[in-house]
């Protein structure tokens, strides 16, 4: 890409000008080259400023619109959990768009989606039944034979500055090995 000039250098070609000094000389007093001495000038007879108005900023063409960003944020919204790979297949089947991870990576990072560590919650938690237990009411299990927690995900995509909370239904499975007086309790069916 070519060197760009700044534009009080570009000023001070045209002072220079107007004072009546030659292009040769403005170019060998500002250490710069003759042609873009001439372009400057061109620039400034033909706009009365030293830069292009209509010249655009060279950039490249983005691949999702706004309301593919839209989608990707409900997309993110709704599964939390998502691997990039799933969030590709995701967005190809709602937009037709099939792009690659790492702009799936940008366009998550211009959504102001981050990765982060995953927070699970019962979809069924409710704070006002639960602060109303007594303690007559409370129960322990030991559950250390059995861990489920191996499939889950622990990461997941949320904007910035919120938590990534992924909603799960938690069933009280009690087996009846132990817990012999506790008829009072009941279990979720599965």
């Amino acid at each position: 890409m070519a060197k760009t000039l700044a534009e009080n250098l570009k000023w001070c070609i045209i002072l220079l000008h107007n004072d009546g000094y030659s292009k040769r000389q403005i170019a060998n007093l500002l250490y710069i080259g003759e042609t873009l001495v001439k372009k400057v000038i061109h620039i400034y007879a033909k706009w009365s400023c030293v830069v292009n108005p209509w010249k655009l900023i060279p950039e490249r063409k983005k691949v999702f619109s706004k309301s593919d960003m839209n989608v990707l944020r409900d997309i993110v919204h709704e599964h939390v959990d998502y691997y990039l790979d799933e969030y590709i297949e995701e967005m190809q089947a709602r937009t037709g768009k099939r792009v690659s991870v790492s702009t799936l990576w940008r366009s998550l990072a211009y959504c102001g989606i981050t990765r982060k560590k995953l927070h699970k919650a019962a979809s069924e938690r409710n704070e006002l039944l639960r602060g109303r237990y007594r303690i007559d009411q409370l129960v322990f299990m030991n559950e250390s034979s059995k861990d489920e927690r191996t499939s889950t995900r622990f990461y997941g995509y949320s904007e910035i500055n919120s938590k990534a909370i992924k909603k799960i239904l938690w069933r009280a499975v009690i087996q009846n090995k132990g817990l012999r007086n506790l008829s009072y309790l009941k279990c979720c069916p599965k």
